[in-house]
């Protein structure tokens, strides 16, 4: 048997062996320079235009916040769950540690007994493995003697707030607080600080809702108790509070962002434009990412009131679909676009998807083209009722419409046979380029010289893409894509580089000069006209400057409105969808028996503009600038009969479509505009045209502008009437309630 000293000198060897092996593995064992990737992983959060409200949230949801913003409370009720001798002990818990390694090496849990330290040093840096092995341990605890030694006690808390999992895929205390309680964290009370922090020991198994005797929730209970008991044993919360501490209620939705029916549209469209920027799925749900758009909260959220309500006035079913969208002029961003119902209930996205005919809406690209090439308003055309164009035969809205009209008259009354022509004239192939350079994009079908109704808007395109091509006007001739992000950055707010190889922070606005502002002023001017005293008299904004177009197609498959301010470009579309896919006629819906561009669109896109604009200065539009000149295939003005007095000359100051104070025959009066070429002023001793008198008559009817002399002005010049007509005429038994045709007409207007 070895004498005592024997043993001693052994002993002392081995000690004296194991703390040099010790001090070897701590001098070998650094603190790990990186972090975990899955650890520093964060959510990017879509906000709207503002930057600070959120539409969606994608990714691990973690949502990093320095130690000073985290208030003593919620820092107290963790330490008290988890490590209640966090601030004396030195990274590792001497107890712990051999409790730990005894149930490591028989087979045991190897992660009892873990110090705040430990948690971090296993959860948070790069190079230690989840294995249950005694050197994994080993490394485990070094590193945290380390991180104790070389770090603040605030760092480490700071890291570990910001890295734990509470649940519910939210990692850190900030995450964690919007899940549960859907506030910051420097407002969490006391009692959902101590849920907050019961939930760490289990957060896969503890469940907040529920009755209090299911044992998952009955479990949170206890361990909350725990919480609170133990922030009183160490002085952190008074035992009065503690009794008026009660289980606090949580959301049943981790996510602080309204769940609203137009949000899920927003985040898709969002997610798609990320892709073409280059912006890759793990980018954004690990990056961080903070991505700010266009859209406008209030107007967003308007446009589904908006919808909800014009269905209900006018007892619209289901199967009818609504698009509206609106583009700020400047930069081409999206400012609000109306989806659908709900995205829970309809993934399908009707302003940015639903692609019907624009229909006469179309017909300000031809006029645009004309005007770029030199040709002036002043230019007439036959507007015949019936003509046959390329081999294919066009008509008008009504009979009545047939005659010889102006490119400001054309486009005021919408004549289809005119508009054709002038496509003709001008050259199908420049009007296709010119739609291209104003928004619609090139691979759209039936944008095509081919087809001699272009004019009349026979492709099929989205809301955006109406609204994106007005803007160009609205900006005077520059067009700026459209698009739905503003800004990209990091956590730190810079830029982004995708996989295309790109930096993105600020998205470019791109303007390319369509045509020259004197051509857009020019073709605005036509389009008020259409507001004041044509087809969209519905969408007249008061004493605000607005233009724009209405269009209804063949068969009434599909009715627009597509206007702007110098502030706003705004489209809205409405179609009736069939269950096998195709389009329905929306004649004899909602108390019509038919509906026009000029009648519910107009209507709606009068409504959101209204509420758009509210409290925005009143921009006026530049003015025409009277480009161009005559072209030689104009047709002749009709010659006056002998007995007719011949027209007045206009005032070389006066300008088509503008009001001139002091001059008989304003815009919108019965005696016409003396600033409209061909456009007559009061005669003498001949009643002036609009709905003066009883209905009826019987005399020779009068066209748009109270020709013939003497004529009738309360006779139908057709049957059924043309819908200028009966704007002039609301109660005439063959107009409808609210001034329209109580009959379809054929066309489009």
């Amino acid at each position: 048997m070895p004498s005592w000293k024997t043993v001693a000198a052994v002993t002392g060897l081995l000690i004296l062996g194991a703390a040099t092996l010790f001090g070897v593995a701590y001098a070998n064992t650094p603190i790990p320079s990186e972090a975990q990737a899955e650890a520093v992983a964060q959510e990017s959060v879509i906000y709207y235009r503002d930057g600070k409200t959120p539409i969606a949230r994608i990714g691990m949801h973690r949502e990093s916040v320095p130690i000073s913003r985290i208030p003593p409370v919620v820092r107290h009720a963790v330490l008290a769950a988890e490590d209640r001798n966090f601030e004396s002990e030195h990274g590792v818990s001497p107890t712990g540690v051999a409790r730990a390694l005894f149930k490591t090496a028989t087979g045991g849990d190897v992660q009892g007994g873990s110090t705040i330290t430990q948690q971090l040093a296993r959860n948070y840096y790069q190079g230690l493995s989840r294995d249950r092995t005694v050197s994994r341990k080993l490394k485990e605890i070094l590193i945290s003697i380390r991180l104790d030694g070389e770090r603040e006690k605030d760092e480490i808390l700071g890291l570990y707030l910001n890295t734990v999992s509470f649940g519910r895929q939210a990692y850190g205390i900030q995450a964690a607080a919007r899940a549960y309680f859907h506030k910051d964290v420097r407002r969490l009370t006391a009692s959902e600080a101590a849920m907050l922090a019961a939930l760490i020991q289990r957060p896969g198994y503890f469940v907040t809702t529920g009755p209090d005797t299911q044992p998952q929730k009955k479990a949170l209970i206890d361990r909350w108790n725990y919480v609170l008991n133990g922030m009183v044993e160490e002085g952190w919360l008074s035992r009065d509070e503690r009794s008026r501490q009660t289980f606090p209620t949580t959301k049943r939705n981790w996510s602080d962002v309204p769940d609203t029916s137009q949000a899920g549209y927003l985040r898709e469209r969002v997610l798609k434009e990320l892709k073409q920027l280059g912006v890759s799925e793990e980018m954004l749900e690990t990056g961080g990412l903070r991505i700010t758009t266009t859209f406008d909260k209030k107007l967003q959220d308007h446009t589904a009131t908006l919808v909800k309500q014009m269905r209900q006035e006018k007892n619209l079913d289901s199967d009818v679909h609504f698009g509206l969208a609106a583009v700020d002029p400047k930069t081409g961003g999206v400012v609000a676009a109306y989806g659908g119902p709900s995205f829970s209930k309809q993934q399908f996205d009707d302003s940015f998807d639903g692609k019907v005919q624009p229909g006469s809406s179309f017909k300000p690209i031809v006029l645009a083209t004309a005007l770029d090439q030199g040709i002036s308003l002043r230019t007439r055309l036959d507007g015949a009722y019936e003509r046959t164009i390329n081999g294919a035969t066009f008509t008008n809205d009504a009979r009545s419409e047939n005659g010889v009209y102006d490119l400001t008259q054309m486009t005021e009354m919408s004549i289809n046979t005119a508009y054709v022509d002038l496509g003709q004239k001008v050259g199908l192939e420049n009007v296709a380029e010119m739609a291209k350079k104003m928004g619609i994009p090139a691979g759209t079908k039936d944008l095509d010289s081919e087809f001699t109704s272009l004019p009349l808007g026979t492709v099929s395109v989205s809301p955006v893409t109406m609204a994106s091509v007005y803007s160009t006007f609205a900006a005077e001739g520059r067009h700026s894509p459209t698009h739905v992000i503003s800004q990209v950055t990091d956590r730190d707010g810079d830029p982004v580089r995708t996989e295309l190889g790109k930096t993105v922070k600020k998205v470019p606005n791109k303007a390319d000069e369509v045509f020259s502002p004197e051509v857009a002023r020019d073709a605005t001017a036509a389009m008020q006209a259409v507001v004041r005293s044509g087809t969209g008299t519905r969408a007249s904004l008061g004493a605000r400057p607005v233009a724009g177009k209405t269009g209804t197609t063949e068969e009434n498959k599909s009715a627009w409105f597509v206007g702007y301010t110098p502030q706003l470009s705004t489209s809205v579309a409405m179609w009736r969808q069939g269950e096998d896919g195709g389009l329905k006629s929306l004649q004899g819906i909602g108390g019509y028996d038919q509906i026009y561009g000029g009648t519910v669109p107009a209507d709606l896109f009068q409504r959101f503009m209204n509420q758009a604009l509210e409290g925005e200065p009143m921009e006026q539009f530049g003015p025409p600038g009277n480009v161009g000149t005559v072209a030689p295939w104009a047709v002749p003005k009709p010659e006056p009969s002998p007995t007719e007095p011949p027209s007045p000359t206009p005032d070389p100051s006066c300008t088509p479509g503008v009001p001139t104070p002091g001059l008989p025959g304003q815009p919108g009066q019965p005696d016409g505009d003396p600033c409209v070429p061909g456009a007559p002023g009061p005669t003498p001793g001949v009643p002036p045209t609009g709905p003066t008198g009883p209905p009826g008559g019987g005399g020779v009817p009068c066209d748009r502008f109270g020709m013939p002399l003497g004529c009738d002005p309360n006779t139908p010049p057709s049957d059924p009437p043309p819908t200028w007509w009966c704007d002039r005429n609301p109660g005439h038994p063959q107009c409808a309630p609210g001034g329209y045709p109580g009959r379809p007409r054929a066309g489009t207007d």
